[in-house]
């Protein structure tokens, strides 16, 4: 194979454009360069003095809202090596994360998961991250942004347990040329590229460029995960006081093969590991089968998104100011796979024999196609009330999906003897023929109006207030493989209201005490697109009370500490290939605490930790769980890092991190429970004028470990739909060497 065939002509472009840069640096604008001293941020800072878009419209700071909000800045995505969005926001405290093909990049936080938290893209939301987040490659990242808590108020539509912005490098006016290169090599022949290119035509334009892939084999074999991330803008000044900014964001990926590893019964295991699992129906996993795949070899969960935005901005006068975004996102996915694997105990419906792995059941294939627009406007006044300082901002958006899911599985087409594979030796096949289920077209109009307004009543007082009023218009229709329509859609719109009030109080310059309220409604569920007629609830709503702490210490050291308390009516969740149920209602508290700083001009500590109590609730719904915990919620989770600089004088800086995950369950029945893990990452980095090279290795002690749960796979074994009952597993030790460099 030539080195630059088709399959691997992306990798191929990015490894040349990096060398031509490295020998010859392109000539135009070369009096713009400024060399940059690249200096590791593995330890970062907590930003309690930078502003997020994820927290307030306001252009307030971290530490002037009343809100716990964690922002990762690019600095510290690429000095610790995180390649994808999961392995950033799971360092944050009470945070853990699921990378499971049929519903990537999903995060667990202050007890609620999947669809409840939502995930913006630059502030924009783009549906329930349960069906349509894929990975980010984070070197296309300015920084990641998390608000912790309900915040419909803020970004309307499933935002209970948190909302995590991700915020792309865009152009700048008036920037200097600058370049970055990354280029990373590891185990299971993972690899990592980046290019990156900014600068300016003129004063009045700036433009930015970036552009990364990776891909890997995988430590489970025939996973193949691969991600390409295509971002630019453009940006005019067309006079003193306004601006026009063009973005285009392109992304293809393939999210890889591995959809679990299959409990099987504990006699029948060979090496059962006990250790990372315990069942009270006499299950575990075997480490015979630990990198096995069960999947078909020509099973695949691809994408292809774009997404392109203009962002208007006008200062009509020093304290007034008019933004206006419009976009269009569209995306195309596609799962054909043997996704779920059963453990044949007895012979029964599709288990011809005992002993087998049966996937008759576990051949699903899914389409998406996703068409949206939208557009925001927002009229930003700062000014006085009542002699007091004042900040206020007034705005709406609206948004049209047209979301069109078509899917199907094993119903006619009878067994075959390939169905079934060995635990120990799967023979993996291929799909075979597509037989489909039906099409569900499903359109939302939805619009909404919003405010927000910051009071400072005393120098060390302020009042912080959100309001938003949304309606939905849901038309859902379900078509089988004939395109009759099967009468279990419905037309139905929502109204309601959101709002937050929150105070800062300032005890001392450096320390600031917060409270707030935050009430978040939620229509139908964050599975909007799967929806029926029997599923056709009303609104469920969610409150919260928190009250924290934010604090510069002196020295570089910052320190938060959030307490919590939310409450939420019923929650669907998805328990078919074609449908979701009630699971009740839930309530969650606890405590999250982080604390940076520096212990002398070398050395770097960082520490958070987390604490969860959430429980299932009954409702009028659902009380099949009440006082259960929810799966993949942690009770307690704690992360430290560290960095040395200058070791011995020399160029050489030394560190690590150290990861906690309490036991968790895996289902709603607690059947299934997941015990305790530590992981601990070290590196060494070699830092020059204007590049640095790193060497690490992640899980040192190669702990074992489930890293997550789709309940939908897991314990899906009655007799008569021998379906699914497998869990996600953490990776083992890796190593890699990646080299960087700016100009």
């Amino acid at each position: 194979m030539s080195l630059c065939a088709p399959t691997v002509l992306s990798r191929c472009f990015l490894y040349s454009l990096a060398l031509t840069i490295l020998v010859q640096p392109p000539s135009y604008g070369a009096e713009n360069i400024e060399e940059i001293v690249v200096i590791g941020d593995t330890v970062g800072s907590l930003g309690l003095d930078s502003d997020s878009g994820a927290g307030s419209r306001l252009g307030l700071t971290i530490r002037e809202t009343p809100a716990a909000i964690e922002v990762i800045n690019k600095e510290v995505l690429r000095s610790r090596g995180y390649q994808q969005l999961t392995d950033a926001v799971q360092s944050l405290p009470g945070v853990i994360s699921g990378n499971h093909p049929a519903a990537p990049s999903t995060f667990s936080m202050r007890g609620f998961t999947r669809g409840q938290v939502s995930i913006l893209r630059d502030g924009l939301w783009v549906g329930p991250s349960s069906m349509v987040m894929r990975p980010q490659n984070t070197f296309n990242l300015e920084r990641v942004e998390v608000l912790r808590g309900p915040a419909s108020v803020m970004s309307g539509i499933g935002a209970i347990g948190s909302t995590v912005n991700t915020v792309a490098r865009t152009a700048v006016v008036g920037a200097e040329s600058s370049y970055d290169v990354l280029l990373s090599a590891g185990r299971w022949d993972s690899f990592q590229a980046g290019f990156g290119a900014g600068g300016s035509l003129s004063e009045t334009t700036g433009w930015r460029f970036d552009v990364s892939t990776y891909g890997a084999e995988g430590f489970v074999e025939r996973t193949d995960p691969e991600s390409t991330n295509v971002t630019g803008s453009f940006v005019w000044s067309l006079a003193d006081d306004m601006e026009l900014k063009l973005s285009a964001d392109y992304l293809q990926d393939d999210v890889g093969r591995y959809f679990g590893t299959p409990l099987i019964p504990l006699e029948a295991a060979r090496r059962p590991m006990t250790h990372i699992i315990s069942t009270t129906t006499g299950e575990t996993i075997d480490e015979d089968m630990r990198f096995r795949n069960y999947n078909v070899e020509d099973g695949f969960a691809e994408s292809d998104q774009l997404f392109l935005r203009a962002d208007y901005s006008w200062e009509v006068s020093e304290n007034i100011t008019l933004q206006n975004t419009l976009y269009k996102f569209d995306a195309d996915r596609e799962w054909v796979n043997a996704e779920g694997y059963a453990f044949c105990t007895e012979v029964v419906d599709v288990c011809s024999q005992a002993g087998e792995i049966q996937r008759y059941y576990g051949y699903f294939f899914v389409f998406h196609d996703q068409d949206q627009w939208g557009n925001r406007f927002t009229l930003n006044v700062d000014g006085e009330l009542g002699g007091m300082e004042n900040r206020f901002v007034v705005g709406a958006e609206v948004l049209d999906i047209d979301f069109v899911r078509s899917r199907g599985f094993r119903r006619s087409i009878p067994p075959a003897p390939g169905d079934s594979v060995d635990p120990y030796n799967p023979v993996p096949g291929v799909y075979g023929q597509l037989e489909l289920r039906g099409v569900s077209p499903t359109d939302i109009q939805d619009w909404a109006i919003f405010a927000e307004n910051a009071l400072q009543i005393t120098d060390r007082f302020s009042l912080v207030g959100a309001l938003r009023y949304e309606e939905l218009d849901l038309d859902r229709a379900n078509f089988n493989e004939s395109g009759v329509d099967e009468g279990s859609g419905f037309v139905r719109s929502y109204d309601w209201w959101s709002w937050r009030l929150g105070f800062v109080f300032d005890l001392t310059e450096d320390i600031a005490l917060y409270g707030q309220y935050s009430d978040a409604v939620d229509p139908i569920g964050s599975n909007i697109f799967l929806v029926n007629s029997n599923n056709d609830f009303d609104l469920t709503s969610a409150e919260q009370w928190e009250i924290g702490l934010k604090a510069s210490l002196g020295g570089g050291t910052e320190m938060t500490l959030a307490w919590f308390d939310i409450t939420r009516d019923d929650i669907l969740q998805r328990f078919s290939v074609d449908n979701v149920a009630n699971i009740g209602g839930q309530d969650a508290r606890g405590l999250e605490f982080a604390l940076t700083g520096n212990l002398n001009d070398q050395w770097r500590v960082g520490v958070n930790a987390g604490y969860t109590d959430a429980e299932f609730q009954r409702t009028a719904n659902n009380v099949a769980n009440a006082g259960n915990n929810p799966p993949n919620v942690p009770e307690r989770t704690a992360n430290a890092w560290t960095s040395y600089s200058n070791v011995g004088g020399l160029p050489l800086e030394l560190g690590g991190g150290w990861r906690f995950v309490d036991d968790r369950f895996g289902n709603n029945s607690n059947t299934v429970q997941f015990k305790s893990y530590q992981l601990l990452d070290v590196y060494a980095a070699w830092v020059g004028d204007n590049y640095r090279i790193t060497a690490r290795v992640d899980n040192l002690a190669d702990e074992d470990y489930v890293s997550w749960s789709d309940v939908f796979y897991l314990g899906q074994t009655d007799p008569a739909f021998i379906y699914a009952n497998q869990v996600m597993m953490g990776a083992p030790r890796n190593y890699s060497v990646t080299m960087q460099w700016q100009f």
